[in-house]
């Protein structure tokens, strides 16, 4: 071969590739160099980091309460995060150490499999929250560093373009500061609220007094418990009645350890002997009066709950009834760690404390002998209290516990009203089962931005209460737009998350704390009244809340009513055939409809409400060559046909109530079938498209793409149809639903002051079902030949929007009740 022979092109590549790339690491070896941080630079960075991690320990440190007495609680707290934040830093250095005597291609493997690990489960709010922490952390270290920079010796002698850098950095770093200063603090933001329209109907008001004023007897208050409690001597030395305490082992099973041991530390006590507390307010007088209990939920044990309840303990004493706030802050959880398995316990609790109460009743020398009426017994929880008090109420008529019949209940009080404030459900299911409870009077009221419990598990409830023993029953459900979970207790406040967490929490939007307790004053204390004190006058601000609305806050509210004289003749639960009603006989069609299916009703985040229902959309043509006529415009309509025999069921006059609940979907109903097809597939293309150019805004603009998207809701047409009545003669009588109620507007939540919370929380819209109670004497005057006796078909028509989608559920009939208002306190 010719050595002097010229070289080919090929061969002039091969020799210029690895020149090229060693050019290019000697360039980025030499930037390095003149960029690469001097040791006092590194130092300052460092101190930099130091300096946020001790504050953000000082700031959480604050709030853990490991239980010392004053101020050496809060320096203990302090403490406590700066040694946990020190260790952190030392493992966090030791697996640093490791990686670096690590194959560097380990090492890179390792990490690429980490984040491809996390995105694979989709872990939004652990990235999110990893790379503001990144940023945050970043940013303090640059700060450091560009301030031991610029206070250095030789930052005189510096070269202008380091100068205007360590100065731009600082500007940076400090404006970056101020913006997360002012983001924690900023209270967040309204603009997603949807604005309360006026409703066109006038309700006349409700013919009773205001149930959230006080009433006229003077109130008393004392404590009772151990004894011995040197936490908190109103249980301990200062508890005006002793009590005995009570083995709560069967129902903190699996709660082991030293975590354990710290909290009988803390507490003084285990589980062989938790304290029957309670702090009383009662009515100076004879009585005897309704026993009122009420339980605080799952808190910070360290930051007692119970005073928190002392707004309505007050109040309800004012007007005869005696109210306990139970001390159940022993089952709550704690940095130290929580019980396992204890909402059954709390629930069992409060049972154990009616017994108390009825040896007091009848010990002649207590001074509450024979001023409680235990014929009349009120249940109150929150959150967790508010499933621990259905549980009460399910145990109350137990002989033996569900999960271990070696322990006996011996309770059978008469517990006539269970009220659920914001509760949890499924902590506890006794034998593996959901709660049953049956024959008691039932509320529950939730708040469409609880951060908390963000989904309406207490509607879940709702449903499984069951009346069977022929005596009148009610449960009720009541859904404020613009409360959240803490505010109605005055402990916990307007921070569903806790300090300093809470400070991520949007509560602009929030009513204040007042107008929210204002809401469980008139709820809870109307409901007590019409349940304990027989002032049945009260029951109808439940069915419709607009009978009362100077006595609320300015709000958007929906509630849901059912009493044991409701006959059901379809709640979609019979089977999978959408044809057939729950009423053997009845049968249903569906004409020109866009959406008909039945499916479980879900909450905004996770699971359903195991409510069946039926989803209802129907869409005029769009198309101006397929609209002809208008009166050929074929109208949708899905009608349930009733059987023969059905005025045998609901014996029907003209005062009975159709009854039924109803939402609006957060869907659009889909476009109806083209008969061109030419024409079909130009839709199909433009549908294809137009879904990929939404998809493609969803991942670069959601946020702002939500916000123009409320904005435009605010002002849509709301949702409207008809309701039509076909009698077996033929006569019809039709009213739009408009007539009796307008359909409660889309409400969207936003919890916190992200724009990207929906893995966090789910969906911004959670359909509640609004209850309709629609007179048929209504109908008659609209026709005056129409007889509700001859009922055969119900029709909803939609005639009154061009498209729509509707959730439908529970359709029966009930009578009205024409309460006599009693004369007691």
């Amino acid at each position: 071969m010719n050595e002097h022979a010229p070289k080919t092109n090929i061969e002039t590549n091969k020799s210029r590739k690895p020149n090229l790339w060693r050019r290019f690491r000697r360039w980025l070896s030499r930037t390095w160099q003149r960029i690469h941080p001097s040791p006092h630079v590194r130092k300052g960075a460092a101190i930099g980091i130091i300096a946020l991690i001790v504050l953000l320990a000082i700031m959480s440190g604050m709030y853990i309460r490991p239980g010392f007495p004053g101020v050496l609680d809060i320096l203990a707290g302090i403490f406590i995060l700066l040694v946990m934040a020190t260790s952190v830093g030392l493992l966090v250095g030791l697996i640093l150490k490791i990686l670096s005597v690590l194959p560097r291609f380990l090492t890179f493997v390792g990490l690429i499999a980490l984040v491809v690990f996390f995105i694979f489960l989709d872990q939004f709010p652990f990235l999110n929250i990893l790379l503001v922490g990144l940023v945050i952390g970043f940013a303090e270290a640059v700060l450091g560093g560009s301030l031991a920079s610029l206070f250095s010796k030789r930052f005189g002698r510096a070269s202008w373009v380091k100068k205007a850098s360590v100065l731009a950095a600082i500007v940076v770093t400090v404006a970056l500061n101020i913006y997360l200063i002012y983001w924690f603090v900023d209270r967040g933001s309204d603009k997603h609220l949807v604005v309360k329209k006026a409703d066109p109907v006038h309700v006349e008001p409700l013919a009773m007094s205001d149930p959230s004023q006080p009433g006229h007897f003077e109130v008393m208050s004392l404590t009772y418990g151990s004894g011995t409690d040197k936490r908190r001597p109103e249980f301990g030395k200062e508890a005006k009645l002793k009590t005995e305490p009570v083995d709560a082992t069967p129902f903190v099973k699996g709660s082991k350890g030293w975590k354990m041991k710290l909290r009988k530390w803390f507490w003084g006590f285990d589980f062989e002997k938790f304290p029957r507390n309670g702090r009383v307010w009662y009515p100076a007088g004879e009585g005897p009066f309704p026993l009122v209990l009420c339980v605080h939920g799952n808190h910070d044990m360290a930051e007692f709950s119970d005073p928190g309840y002392a707004y309505l303990g007050e109040h309800l004493a004012s007007r005869g009834f005696i109210f306990i706030s139970v001390d159940e802050n022993f089952f709550n959880g704690h940095f130290l760690g929580g019980l396992k398995t204890e909402n059954d316990g709390r629930g069992w609790m409060l049972l154990q404390h009616l017994k108390v109460w009825q040896e007091w009743n009848n010990a002649e020398t207590n001074p509450f002998f024979g001023k409680v009426d235990m014929n009349n017994i009120g249940l109150i929880g929150h959150s967790r209290g508010g499933e621990a008090a259905a549980i009460a109420g399910s145990f109350n008529r137990l002989s033996l516990y569900p999960d271990d019949a070696t322990v006996e209940f011996d309770f059978g009080f008469n517990i006539k009203a269970i009220v659920a404030i914001a509760p949890s459900d499924g902590q506890y299911r006794p034998a593996g089962q959901p709660t049953p409870l049956e024959n008691v009077n039932y509320l529950t009221i939730q708040g469409a931005h609880d951060a908390d419990v963000s989904s309406f598990t207490g509607a879940r409830q709702y449903n499984r209460v069951k009346f069977t023993d022929g005596k009148y029953w009610f449960k009720a459900y009541i859904y404020s737009y613009r409360s959240n979970h803490g505010q109605f207790n005055t402990v916990w406040g307007d921070n569903d998350w806790g300090r300093p967490w809470g400070m991520i929490l949007n509560r602009k939007s929030l009513l204040t704390g007042e107008d929210q307790r204002k809401i469980s004053r008139v709820y809870i204390t109307a409901f007590l009244e019409s349940t304990l004190h027989g002032k049945t006058g009260y029951i109808p601000l439940f069915r419709d809340q607009r009978c009362i609305s100077e006595w609320l806050p300015e709000d958007i509210y929906i509630n849901r009513f059912e009493d044991s004289t409701f006959r059901v003749l379809n709640n979609f639960d019979e089977d999978v055939d959408v044809t057939t009603a729950t009423l053997k006989g009845a049968s249903i069609q569906g004409e020109n409809l866009a959406v008909w299916r039945e499916a479980n009703l879900g909450f905004r985040n996770r699971g359903t409400k195991d409510n069946n229902v039926v989803f209802i959309g129907w869409r005029e043509p769009e198309s101006e060559e397929h609209k002809s006529e208008e009166s050929k415009i074929d109208v949708s309509i899905y009608s349930i046909e009733l059987p023969d025999d059905a005025q045998d069921e609901f014996n029907l006059t003209r005062d009975s109530l159709l009854v039924f609940s109803l939402a609006e979907a957060d869907e659009k109903p889909p476009k109806s079938e083209d008969k061109d097809k030419h024409k079909e597939d130009e839709d199909e293309k433009a549908a294809e498209k137009e879904a990929k150019k939404e998809a493609e805004e969803e991942a670069e603009k959601e946020a702002e793409k939500a916000d123009k998207k409320d904005e435009k809701e605010k002002d849509r047409e709301p949702i409207d149809l008809s309701v039509e009545l076909v009698a077996a003669d033929e006569q019809a009588a039709k009213l739009p639903l408009s007539h009796f109620m307008a359909v409660p507007p889309i409400i969207k939540s936003r919890f916190t002051k992200f724009r990207k919370e929906n893995k966090i929380y789910g969906k911004a819209y959670e359909p509640t079902l609004q209850v309709y109670e629609l007179h048929l004497a209504a109908f008659i005057e609209e026709n005056p030949d129409f007889d509700p006796t001859l009922l055969k078909t119900i029709r909803f028509v939609f005639d009154q929007n061009s498209k729509g989608v509707i959730i439908l559920d529970n359709i029966g009939f009930a009578e009205p009740l024409v309460p006599s208002v009693s004369k007691g306190r």
